[in-house]
């Protein structure tokens, strides 16, 4: 019995004395960990909720020049925006009798019952319709469900993408806020000196976003950020994002949530360098006239999309870009950039290219003789037939340009190429006077090659080459091609950018590139220039022939075949390229409409109103342009009711006995009254004086300074008034 007393009380020991070493070994590893490795796991904890992190740097500003004043406009930034959080749960305090720590709240109860109902009446006028905003009941409702929860109320999000001007209100709302106070040491008086804000309470995470002033103008040009990368953008702002984009920064930020950090206030960082600013050769003025009157002309005849490109003739600067499409709600906007993105057969336009091609091999001249209205060629499925099939017989090569004739281009390839045998060769000979190949221009958008089918043998589809199908190009491709002859042959790359900016200072500017220094030869080039002008004067771009300053292009009208629900309908794209003034060529435009649903198709009816709105806007603003006048027009008096006899004594004197150039008032004749137009712009007065039939020249640039004709004076319509302008 002793024996099993003993061996018990000997193992009790043995357990009890394991014990005892394994608690040792506990508080001893306790110790140590506290000791000895207690700053590692502190520095390891740090690790995990504080980090030096990326600062991104604030992207550079695009500008526009604005022609009328010099100045620059900016048309992208970047413009903070804050997310703001606030504590509303607990932390540690210690005693200062104990010395212990005690669980206290962030925000005593005392201010936070005074100040919340004020701050949430506050919030919710400052925020009010902004995404994510709240009423006043609901911010109350809000923060108290936060305030009453033990974990996950720490850092509460208030409101997210506020902007610095409402940032600088909300700071000083009541509980973001504390008023100074302190007592003055000569009278003991308690003084309140402003308010301070409480960072203890408040987390501010500030970040930098893209805003673009006059959005949505040029939106597809000047660029938009793409999906999924806050860094990256397309068009110009993509193009030049290595300038834009500054250096990154690096700072010390603490983690208040997933995916939520701050910085942490210490000198241990990096700063960021803020971007490059650009200029572009975007002119807002023309810009803005060129989208208005685009989305005119498409609403007005119902067409599925459009675009039009302005280029300055010896830098190749796009001054004026819209592409816009209908989307699904039926409204007008720039989803994609037509016009340097899609390709399109572009129809009687690229007969300028056909003519080039046969005048400069001196296949013809221009007074040749062709064939027009319908003709059947051997080896053809099809007959080949003009548009409108008015059948003007054999014509000059010059006259079948202006009437844009199928047949009478078809004729001259069939000539040169099919009936000797040499098909494939018009394909080849093509490559050598338009660029078939892509731009690269400054402006990150996906820009196709030009298609030709080269080796193509059908005798159908070379007849169709010569007129503008079985090729394709954009719109820029192509206006690159009328611009290189407004500019005398030398064909120049489009630009977007002129300049980069430091601190307001250029750094760097970017000239002009040739692609070409020579299209042709000489002789055609004048030949050309000659018919490009005479397709107005006299031929289908007729609508813009009445100017003082003179336009010279092509228009053009492809068919598009399309299948809905089993039926195939042909649909049509109407388009105009030229330029102007046709003595001094300072601009080329080109003007392409698609799918138009109401009764007008052709190129002169849909793309040349459009055209006329920039250039008569270009010409009285951007152009000293010095009209070119008679004798007569210089020496006139002004002729209105009542100087007959002097104006018949006047052209006496000129040994004119039937004048024509000014009309002689007849009583029959409607009087009217001039109107003052002093101080408007010409595309204004203009507008306002052909209206009531007169006839309108002028020079100069600018605004209205003076009229030959005073305001209110009676005069008879078809008479002509001159414009000064300044």
């Amino acid at each position: 019995m002793e024996d099993n007393r003993r061996d018990i009380m000997l193992r009790f020991f043995w357990v009890y004395g394991i014990i005892l070493l394994g608690f040792i070994v506990v508080i001893g590893k306790i110790a140590f960990i506290q000791i000895v490795d207690g700053s590692f796991w502190k520095k390891l904890e740090e690790e995990r909720y504080v980090e030096l992190r990326p600062v991104k740097a604030k992207r550079g500003s695009i500008f526009s020049v604005d022609s009328d004043s010099g100045e620059l406009l900016m048309v992208a930034t970047d413009v903070p925006k804050y997310d703001v959080y606030i504590d509303l749960g607990y932390t540690y305090e210690k005693d200062p009798k104990t010395k212990e720590k005690k669980r206290v709240r962030v925000i005593v109860d005392s201010i936070y019952k005074r100040d919340m109902p004020i701050l949430c009446d506050s919030m919710g006028k400052l925020f009010y319709g902004q995404t994510g905003s709240k009423t006043k009941n609901q911010y109350k409702e809000y923060l108290n469900k936060y305030r009453r929860m033990e974990k996950g109320n720490r850092y509460v999000l208030l409101q997210k993408n506020i902007t610095l001007e409402q940032w600088e209100r909300f700071r000083k709302f009541p509980l973001i806020s504390r008023e100074k106070v302190r007592k003055s040491r000569q009278t003991g008086k308690i003084i309140h000196s402003g308010k301070f804000f409480l960072t203890n309470y408040i987390s501010v995470v500030e970040r930098n976003v893209r805003y673009y002033p006059y959005y949505p103008m040029a939106r597809r040009t000047i660029g938009v950020p793409l999906s999924g990368c806050d860094t990256c953008y397309d068009g110009i702002d993509g193009y030049y994002s290595n300038f834009l984009a500054g250096e990154t920064g690096i700072r010390k930020e603490r983690k208040i949530n997933p995916g939520i950090w701050i910085p942490v206030d210490d000198n241990e960082q990096i700063k960021a360098i803020d971007g490059h600013d650009i200029v572009t050769t975007i002119d807002v003025r023309l810009q803005e006239l060129a989208e208005n009157s685009l989305r005119k002309c498409l609403d007005s005849n119902d067409a599925k999309s459009g675009c039009v490109i302005l280029m300055e003739v010896k830098t190749g600067a796009i001054r004026a870009i819209s592409s816009l499409q209908k989307n699904k709600d039926g409204v007008y906007a720039e989803n994609t950039n037509i016009a340097i993105s899609s390709y399109f057969e572009p129809g009687s336009t690229f007969k300028a290219i056909s003519a080039m091609l046969y005048l400069d091999k001196g296949m013809i001249d221009s007074s040749s003789i062709v064939p027009t209205f319908d003709k059947r060629f051997v080896g053809a499925r099809t007959n080949i037939k003009d548009v409108g099939r008015i059948n003007y017989g054999n014509v000059s090569f010059a006259r079948a340009m202006e009437m844009s004739s199928n047949v009478g281009l078809s004729q001259v390839v069939f000539d040169n190429y099919i009936a000797k045998n040499r098909k494939m060769q018009f394909g080849k000979d093509l490559l050598d006077y338009f660029y078939y190949d892509r731009l690269n221009m400054d402006i990150k958008i996906e820009e196709p090659k030009p298609y030709i089918n080269e080796k193509g043998t059908s005798v159908d589809d070379i007849l169709r080459l010569s007129f503008g199908y079985v090729t394709a190009m954009t719109p820029m491709q192509l206006l690159t091609f009328y611009n290189g002859i407004a500019n005398n042959g030398v064909m120049v790359k489009p630009m977007f950018v002129s300049d980069v900016l430091k601190d307001g200072q250029i750094v760097k500017t970017f000239k002009p590139v040739v692609i070409k220094e020579k299209m042709c030869k000489k002789e055609t080039l004048d030949v050309l220039q000659d018919i490009l002008k005479r397709v107005v004067e006299n031929g289908t771009g007729r609508r813009l022939s009445k100017t003082s300053y003179g336009i010279a292009g092509k228009t053009g009208t492809a068919e598009i075949g399309y299948s809905k629900k089993g039926v195939v309908a042909i649909q049509h794209r109407a388009s105009f390229a030229g330029y102007f003034p046709t003595d001094d060529p300072q601009y080329s435009c080109i003007v392409v409409v698609s799918e138009p649903q109401k009764n007008a198709t052709h190129g002169g009816d849909l793309a040349a109103p459009v055209f006329r709105d920039l250039s008569d806007r270009v010409v009285g603003t951007r152009i000293t342009y010095k009209q070119k006048t008679s004798t007569l027009q210089k020496q006139s008096p002004n002729y209105i009711s009542g100087n007959v006899e002097s104006y018949n004594k006047f052209c006496q004197n000129l040994g004119l006995k039937k004048p024509n150039t000014i009309s002689t008032w007849q009583p029959n004749k409607e009087i009217i009254t001039i109107p003052n137009v002093i101080g408007m712009t010409i595309r204004d007065a203009k507008y306002l004086l052909e209206k009531q039939g007169l006839i309108v020249s002028f020079e100069g640039k600018g605004k209205v300074v003076s009229q030959s004709i005073s305001a209110g004076t009676g005069f008879a319509k078809g008479n002509k008034i001159h414009l000064n302008l300044n």
